[in-house]
């Protein structure tokens, strides 16, 4: 297995994930526990999130995902069965999701796809959310080609574009503000803009629309 290094952030000390560590570590893998406000000054590597007491959004993701750079690969680890939305896990781009009654021979397997790039979710999971997310782009693109409405590079200024940018790779708005030199009152009042006319209602909407739309891949490389 590649020595891609492997980044802990959990919020529970326990045998559970002692254990995890001696597994990893037996392997001769580079692990590393590391806090949530650390992680992203971390070289490029792989981020298990411990899904134990997190604060979780209305799909059961924890919300500190949202702060964890692009650079990183992402996957949720001793998540219980049926906790979380699978769908919106992909969507967000979370690579796995690893369940408390996982096997250790199918959880380092499933740590090898990440390894390599890979996705581990069923084929079902992967392949419905693909479907959707193609669906909803001609819908955008439909949308943007419409004579009586104006392209979405168009409704959307230059400013707005790049706030989109800097909420989906995880900025926060005081982070933002700092990044363009504005205040941030400012920030909201954009955001309000942005939300407005994206038909999002937060910042996870927000990022899904960025996904289903080809203006995505400007935004987001």
């Amino acid at each position: 297995m590649k020595k891609t290094p492997i980044y802990i952030v959990s919020n529970i000390t326990d045998n559970v994930l002692a254990k995890l560590t001696i597994i990893l570590q037996s392997l001769d893998m580079k692990i590393k526990t590391v806090g949530i406000e650390a992680v992203n000054l971390e070289p490029e590597g792989i981020v298990l999130i411990d899904s134990r007491k997190q604060d979780v959004d209305q799909h059961g993701i924890p919300k500190c995902c949202a702060e964890i750079s692009r650079k990183h690969q992402l996957a949720l680890i001793q998540v219980e069965k049926g906790s979380v939305n699978e769908y919106i896990c992909v969507q967000m781009g979370i690579k796995a999701a690893f369940y408390s009654d996982i096997e250790t021979d199918q959880f380092l397997k499933g740590l090898r796809c990440l390894v390599n790039g890979e996705w581990w979710f069923s084929r079902k999971v992967l392949s419905q959310t693909l479907a959707s997310l193609f669906e909803n782009m001609s819908e955008g693109m439909q949308h943007a080609m419409s004579p009586t409405s104006p392209p979405l590079t168009e409704q959307l200024t230059k400013r707005e574009k790049t706030i989109i940018k800097l909420v989906c790779q995880g900025a926060k708005n005081q982070e933002v503000a700092d990044s363009l030199n504005i205040s941030p009152h400012t920030v909201k009042t954009h955001l309000y803009s942005i939300f407005r006319k994206t038909n999002s209602r937060n910042r996870v909407e927000l990022l899904n629309w960025a996904k289903q739309h080809t203006l995505a891949y400007q935004l987001l490389v």
